[in-house]
C-alpha cells in the first residue's frame, strides 16, 4: 500500500496505548503520515466483500433537538408520529 501524499511505501504500526497510539493504522517514513486503516483506499483482493462508504448529505433519522414532549411546543407534533411509529398512543 502506498502513501497517499508521497507515494512510498506504508507501514502497518499496530496499536500501542503505551506510547499513544490508541488505534493501530499505516505510518510513512518518508513523509513521517499517520494514517488510520480507513483513510487509505485498499485494493479488494479475492474473497473479499466492498462496502461503499455512507453518502455524507444523507441525513437518516430526526435530530432529537427538534423535538418536543411538551404538548404546544415547536417539535411535539413530530414527538407524536414517532411515538405512534412505536405503538404508543
Amino acid at each position: 500500500m502506498n502513501c497517499p501524499k508521497c507515494d512510498a511505501e506504508l507501514e502497518f504500526e499496530p496499536a500501542d496505548p503505551s506510547v499513544g497510539i490508541e488505534c493501530g493504522g499505516w505510518y510513512c517514513d518518508a513523509c513521517d503520515l499517520f494514517t488510520s486503516e480507513y483513510e487509505v483506499e485498499r485494493e479488494l483482493l479475492d474473497g473479499d466483500v466492498g462496502i461503499p462508504p455512507i453518502e455524507p448529505e444523507r441525513k437518516i433519522g430526526t435530530p432529537i433537538s427538534t423535538l418536543s414532549g411538551r404538548p404546544g411546543h415547536p417539535g411535539f407534533e413530530q414527538f407524536k408520529k414517532i411515538a405512534k411509529s412505536w405503538g404508543y398512543d
